[in-house]
């Protein structure tokens, strides 16, 4: 007979959650505009660091050309929304 193998379920810091790639919860936020280009969709934002706007290709984790790292993302959540 062979025994069935087990995976242990601790939580020895293997993984904290969040999707497969989460976020940093300690960088700022910035809302990102988005920007219809000849060739492609951009997004632009206002630093949170340095409050001029940085253009950028996709959403995510940035980090703009002053150097501040921050999260570019839509509001998820409408007000009032049930």
């Amino acid at each position: 007979m062979v025994a069935e193998p087990t995976v242990p379920h601790g939580t020895d810091g293997a993984h904290p959650g969040g999707g497969l790639f989460p976020a940093d919860p300690s960088l700022p936020v910035a809302r990102p505009l988005p920007v219809q280009t000849s060739g492609r969709l951009e997004f632009t934002a206002r630093c949170p660091e340095c409050s001029d706007w940085h253009r950028h290709v996709s959403l995510g984790e940035k980090r703009g050309p002053c150097g501040t790292r921050y999260r570019l993302e839509f509001k998820t959540k409408l007000k009032g929304a049930a």
